[in-house]
């Protein structure tokens, strides 16, 4: 089976008529997706090999989704990546966020879509060389920006609109401007990088996500846990409901990287001669970098 642009009809026809379906993860390992009503038939499908490294109680993995809209779970298999859990009814359709005393939406296109690809993002992830990060692992952070580096490099390999790589950009800005508590998928400073260093047709043109990861971790700025401490504390004191008064000099520092990180959403958003106001409010204008 090769990844095709057909994602979609696979998802809306395959999976509404089974319940389940098998997605390619590379050329060599493929992943079972499974919708939530259907898991024990769904779970069928695996070897037993495989079925033993999940729970075996079923209701302790609908617990362990709690609302999320999907989850993927990494096996040890040969050629089986792991399992994707959807439950569509869970998966968001919109995005949006308070600020200024406006509410600002989103609508995500393809979203259920984007969803699963995302997480065999997760499963592509694990499957990568350990020396690209040493024996320490990966942080569930640079997992989360792994998956959303393998839905961009997806896109674009697939001929599909840059677009849905920005919607995804600034589906990850408008969480944390609802709420910092969405710090953990703040992809955005990663995805910014990736972005600004290759174009769309050059992203395309990577026949493996792994070649894709070789040659531009060595580049990307990692940032700390105390770093991103520092943009949540200035995200909420920017976009938090608790905000009293403006304070331009707090977080100074983070600032301009923050003004760069957030302003292709704030402009798309707003509009850019808005976006540019509020910016300059806050003491953060910035050169445009953007969609």
């Amino acid at each position: 089976m090769h990844i095709e642009v057909g994602y979609r009809v696979l998802a809306e026809a395959l999976f509404i008529a089974s319940g389940w379906f098998w997605a390619p993860i590379s050329q060599t390992s493929q992943a079972l997706v499974c919708h939530t009503p259907q898991l024990e038939l769904c779970l069928a499908q695996l070897p037993s090999t495989v079925k033993r490294q999940l729970p075996s109680n079923r209701a302790q993995l609908r617990l362990q989704m709690g609302g999320r809209g999907a989850m993927a779970r990494p096996v040890s298999h040969s050629s089986i990546a792991g399992v994707v859990f959807l439950s569509v009814e869970n998966i968001p359709m919109s995005s949006s966020a308070l600020w200024g005393g406006e509410v600002y939406a989103l609508p995500l296109a393809a979203s259920q879509q984007l969803t699963l690809i995302h997480e065999l993002g997760h499963l592509a992830t694990a499957r990568l060389p350990v020396d690209y990060w040493g024996q320490e692992g990966l942080t569930p952070y640079q997992h989360e920006w792994l998956a959303d580096f393998y839905l961009v490099w997806h896109l674009a390999k697939q001929g599909e609109p840059m677009a849905l790589a920005w919607q995804q950009y600034h589906k990850r800005n408008l969480a944390v401007f609802e709420s910092v508590q969405a710090m953990s998928h703040w992809t955005t400073p990663m995805l910014s990088q990736l972005l600004a260093r290759y174009t769309w047709q050059q992203l395309g043109q990577f026949e493996r996500f792994s070649a894709l990861i070789a040659e531009v971790y060595p580049h990307l700025h990692q940032y700390k846990a105390d770093e991103l401490n520092e943009f949540s504390s200035l995200l909420q004191q920017l976009f938090g409901a608790s905000k009293l008064h403006d304070l331009p000099q707090y977080m100074f520092w983070r600032r301009p990287a923050m003004a760069q990180y957030i302003r292709p959403t704030l402009e798309r958003m707003m509009g850019q001669q808005a976006a540019t106001a509020w910016l300059v409010e806050q003491a953060m204008n910035s050169p445009v970098h953007g969609e």
